[in-house]
């Protein structure tokens, strides 16, 4: 084997090792210090799953809502305990996340997400059956609710 060849080969493990890395970063989670809640924020690169529809990843539930110049859609949704919600933004406009009343957002401290642009996403699992509702920080008319059973 020649030397081109062999810094082709390295060349090419190395540009797949970045894409295996960066693909894994996708379900990195943070803990809440508030409770045992998980959050991230991520840049979505892959097509997203339907909104309104729940998905299984890694025997993980998942429900997508899309955060739209318009509002939510679906603006309501109803999952089970311990389902991961995935908020993504096919927005123009910054989206912000915040729990009810505007503006204080004290009703669920831990749906204070906080804002994110068009192609991103941020998510929270619920991990505790209750009525959670929650609106656009920056555009409180925007308004959502998660219910879990």
């Amino acid at each position: 084997m020649n030397n081109k060849t062999l810094v082709t080969i390295i060349v090419v493990l190395l540009i797949a090792g970045v894409v295996i890395v960066v693909g894994g970063s996708f379900f990195n989670k943070k803990t809440s210090p508030e409770s045992n809640t998980n959050t991230s924020t991520q840049q979505q690169t892959q097509q997203q799953p339907k909104a309104g529809e729940i998905t299984t990843v890694n025997n993980e539930k998942i429900m997508t809502i899309n955060a739209t110049d318009s509002g939510f859609e679906p603006n309501k949704v109803t999952i089970k305990t311990g389902t991961r919600v995935l908020w993504t933004s096919s927005s123009d406009k910054t989206v912000a996340i915040a729990s009810d009343d505007h503006p204080t957002h004290q009703k669920y401290p831990p749906l204070n997400l906080g804002g994110f642009e068009k192609g991103s996403s941020v998510q929270l699992v619920f991990d505790k059956p209750g009525t959670y509702t929650y609106h656009d920080h920056l555009n409180p008319n925007n308004k959502g609710t998660v219910v879990v059973e």
